[in-house]
């Protein structure tokens, strides 16, 4: 058993838990892969990694990336596994008081009684679940009543809902999955990825939707401070510094593009067209000018929150768009049309 390194906590600050759920061979293994890939510090994060089997495969392959990790095999930690699963989080906070605990859940796991098994522990004041991630295999979508009500459970009890392996399915299908989950799981967030490569804000920004009318409280901001968007950048909100969408988006049938505008926006048109946005345009951010006040946006796969730009003065619009086998030019005119006349 091999711990992250030492990270002081702030006195009254939780430990966020991140769970990774998803059916067997769904690419779990590999999100994760690619969250230790990417250059955020890992160093306060402590990883768990449960596995049915005997022998841990899964943390054999991840050992060489740098990040330490905690592996408990032969059993589920819902289920047969639960106090293990208590014992090492307790050992983990009071040894090494991290800032984030993330846990690889086995394909047969339900995320609701993960966290049922986090919430009675003695330690439930010391942690929030703070988010769950899961990961569907797309060719899972047209069969998945053959996988049982498991299968849904983990996509309902989702914060996040990452359609993993689209490359392997004809480029007219991701549309019409997209719109399936989101009817059968309304306001769900769903984003169509190959190799699970998502963007990082994705696993550490806080899913919610903040009201653009309303001044969004202290606890509802994230940790993003960008200075410059540049173009087609993320930002890292663990760490805050900027990279550049190619790297995650560089596969067919992903689709970039920008637009700046000088000029304030109107408010109503802009919100409708980010309310009638299709779900294969998964992703919207930067900032957005209003003549009397800017703010930041980020909209992922159907969730949209807003915050206060910090950055200095009045900002010209300058937003970033990512979509999948979308066209540019239908969108663009779009956004001009919300230009204040």
């Amino acid at each position: 058993m091999r711990y992250g390194l030492f990270f002081e906590t702030t006195m009254n600050e939780k430990v966020k838990i991140i769970l990774l759920s998803g059916f067997l061979g769904s690419g779990k293994t590999t999100l994760l892969k690619h969250i230790m890939s990417l250059d955020a510090d890992m160093s306060d994060t402590v990883i768990i990694m449960n596995e049915i089997g005997e022998v841990g495969i899964d943390g054999m392959l991840l050992k060489n990336l740098g990040t330490d990790i905690v592996e408990l095999t032969s059993g589920c930690i819902c289920c047969s596994m639960s106090d293990d699963l208590q014992e090492s989080i307790e050992g983990i906070l009071e040894r090494f008081k991290p800032r984030y605990i993330m846990i690889e859940a086995t394909g047969v796991a339900d995320p609701e009684s993960v966290s049922r098994v986090i919430a009675d522990a003695d330690f439930k004041d010391r942690v929030e679940l703070y988010k769950t991630l899961t990961v569907m295999d797309a060719e899972c979508w047209t069969v998945r009543d053959v996988f049982g009500t498991l299968f849904f459970r983990q996509l309902k009890q989702a914060d996040t809902i990452i359609l993993n392996k689209t490359d392997l399915l004809e480029k007219d299908d991701i549309p019409q999955y997209l719109k399936e989950i989101h009817e059968m799981i309304p306001g769900s967030q769903v984003i169509p990825a190959v190799k699970c490569r998502i963007e990082p804000d994705v696993v550490w920004l806080k899913s919610g939707t903040l009201d653009v009318g309303k001044n969004p409280s202290p606890g509802n901001r994230s940790e993003i401070r960008p200075d410059d968007l540049g173009i087609f950048p993320y930002f890292d909100s663990k760490t805050g510094t900027g990279r550049y969408q190619e790297k995650i988006y560089a596969d067919t049938n992903y689709v970039t593009f920008s637009f700046s505008e000088s000029s304030p926006m109107d408010e109503t048109a802009f919100n409708r067209f980010v309310e009638e946005m299709p779900w294969e345009l998964f992703r919207l951010k930067g900032v957005v000018n209003f003549g009397d006040r800017t703010l930041m946006i980020n909209s992922v796969g159907g969730k949209t929150q807003w915050e206060p730009w910090e950055g200095e003065g009045t900002s010209e619009t300058r937003l970033a768009f990512v979509g999948w086998d979308i066209e540019p030019d239908e969108f663009l005119p779009r956004m001009k049309a919300c230009v204040k006349d």
